[in-house]
C-alpha cells in the first residue's frame, strides 16, 4: 500500500489460549460443584475480583500479570471494567507515561483537567486522559476540524512514523487546532505532544474492551473458583516446566495443595480432587516419558471397573503392554502408587521389589492360562512385599524433579530455611 505494506491481512490470535482456559475452567466448575458459570454474562462489578487485583494477585490472568502491570494495579485499585480496559490500553510504550496521572485522577477527582472543555464529551470515563486511538481521532475531528477519513489518515501516518508524512500531518493538525478549534499555538503544541505517542502505540477502544473483557473474565474465575481455574492453567501449560513451577507456587500461596499423580485420582490432565474440591492432582500424562497409551489404559480400566483396591489388583487389571519396567518405575518414583496399602515407605518398597512386580504383572495378564504358572489355580495370590529400604526425602525430590519437572513433596532448600531467610 502507500505506506509500504505488502497487502496481507493480519490475524491476532493472542487471546485464543485464554479463551480455551476459560472454557475449561467453566466446565470444571460445572463438574466439581454443579455450578453453571455463564462466562459471557458474569457480573462486571464483582468486588472479590477487584479486591484480588488490588492486592496484586495477578498471576495467571490475561494481560494483567507481570511485575510492572501488577505494581500499577496495586496503586490503581481498580473498581470498574473501565479501569481494566484503560490499563490494558495504557500499559504500552508511550502511553505508559500517563498511567500515574490516570491513577492520581481516579483517587482524587479534583485533579481532573481537560485541555479544552469539548474533550469532556469523550474523555469523561478516563478522567480527562487520552487513553485510546479513538480519543486521538475524536480530538482531530472535534478540535482540528478533520473528517473521519482525514483523522484515520492521521492515525495511520503517525503509526508508520514516516518523517515526511509526519511533518505534513503535524502541520495540518496544528493549523486545524488554531483555525477550526480556536486554540492557542501553545495549547495546540501541547495537544500534539499528547497525541503523538498514543496514535503510534495506543489501542483502539474496541480492541481494549475486548482484551479487557477477557482479562476481567480470567480474574473473575481466579477470584471465585481458584482451584478449578488453576487446574485449567496447569493443564494448558502442562508441557512448560517453568510455567508449571510458577503456577504451583501460586497455588501454594493461595493455600491450594498440588499433589503428585495417583492411579486412582488422576486423569490424563491436572484434576481437581478432595472432599471439598480443594486440591489439584497432577495428571498421569504429566509424567515425563510415560506415554499417553499407558495413561489412557489405566484411566479407562478404572472408569470401567472401579478404583484399584490393592497393588495386586492394579497389576492384574492393567494389561497394557506399555506397562514395562520403565513405565512402572516412573509410576513408583513420582508417587503414583503411594496410596497403595504397603508396609513402610511405599516408594522404597516398590522400587526395591520392581522385578517381583513386573513378574506378577506378566503372570496376571498372560493371554492364555497355559502361559501362566498360576493358570491352573484360576487366580494369582495377593502380593505381599517385605518392607524395603526407605527412600530419603532428597531422593524423592530428585525423582519428582526428573519425572514431573518440579518438586512436590518439599524443596531441597527446606532444610536450610533459617539460612535462606
Amino acid at each position: 500500500d502507500e505506506y509500504g505494506g505488502v497487502g496481507l491481512l493480519k490475524f491476532d490470535f493472542l487471546g485464543i489460549k485464554n479463551l480455551a482456559i476459560l472454557a475449561d475452567a467453566v466446565l470444571r466448575v460445572k463438574e466439581t460443584r454443579g455450578i453453571v458459570v455463564d462466562i459471557e454474562n458474569i457480573p462486571i462489578d464483582d468486588s472479590r475480583t477487584f479486591e484480588m487485583l488490588a492486592r496484586g494477585e495477578t498471576e495467571g490472568t490475561f494481560q494483567l500479570n507481570g511485575s510492572g502491570m501488577t505494581r500499577w494495579l496495586k496503586e490503581l485499585k481498580p473498581t470498574s471494567i473501565h479501569d481494566i480496559n484503560a490499563m490494558v490500553a495504557l500499559y504500552r510504550p508511550g502511553p505508559m507515561e500517563t498511567i500515574p496521572s490516570y491513577i492520581e485522577r481516579k483517587h482524587n477527582p479534583k485533579l481532573i483537567r481537560y485541555l479544552d472543555p469539548r474533550m469532556k464529551e469523550y474523555l469523561d470515563f478516563s478522567y480527562g486522559i487520552l487513553v485510546y486511538q479513538d480519543d486521538v481521532l475524536l480530538t482531530a475531528i472535534k478540535l482540528g476540524g478533520y473528517s473521519w477519513l482525514e483523522s484515520d489518515v492521521l492515525r495511520k501516518a503517525m503509526g508508520k512514523k514516516i518523517p515526511a508524512v509526519m511533518k505534513a500531518e503535524k502541520e495540518k493538525l496544528l493549523k486545524g487546532f488554531m483555525e477550526y478549534g480556536k486554540l492557542s499555538k501553545e495549547l495546540s503544541e501541547k495537544l500534539w505532544e499528547l497525541i503523538e505517542p498514543f496514535a503510534a502505540y495506543g489501542f483502539g477502544k474496541a480492541h481494549a474492551a475486548s482484551y479487557g473483557k477477557v482479562a476481567y473474565q480470567t480474574a473473575y474465575m481466579k477470584a471465585n473458583y481458584p482451584v478449578e481455574y488453576l487446574a485449567s492453567l496447569l493443564t494448558a501449560d502442562s508441557g512448560d516446566t517453568e510455567q508449571i513451577s510458577i503456577y504451583v507456587a501460586e497455588a501454594k500461596r493461595m493455600g491450594v495443595n498440588v499433589l503428585p499423580p495417583d492411579i486412582n485420582e488422576s486423569g490424563g490432565d491436572f484434576t481437581v480432587v478432595g472432599e471439598q474440591k480443594e486440591a489439584i492432582r497432577f495428571g498421569l500424562s504429566s509424567i515425563k516419558n510415560f506415554g499417553d497409551g499407558i495413561s489412557e489404559s489405566i484411566i479407562t480400566e478404572r472408569k470401567a471397573h472401579g478404583p484399584y483396591t490393592t497393588l495386586s489388583n492394579f497389576l492384574s487389571r492393567v494389561g497394557s503392554k506399555n506397562l514395562n519396567r520403565k513405565s512402572l518405575e516412573s509410576l513408583i518414583k513420582c508417587g503414583s502408587l503411594d496410596s497403595m496399602d504397603l508396609a513402610g515407605d511405599s516408594r522404597g518398597t516398590l522400587f526395591e521389589h520392581i522385578e517381583t512386580l513386573l513378574a506378577f504383572h506378566r503372570e496376571a495378564t498372560a493371554s492364555a492360562p497355559q502361559d501362566s504358572l498360576f493358570g491352573a489355580l484360576g487366580a494369582l495370590p495377593e502380593l505381599a512385599l517385605p518392607a524395603g529400604k526407605p527412600v530419603s526425602l532428597a531422593d524423592k525430590l530428585v525423582w519428582e524433579k526428573e519425572l514431573l519437572g518440579i518438586y512436590i513433596s518439599g524443596h531441597p532448600l527446606d532444610a536450610h530455611t533459617a539460612v535462606v531467610k
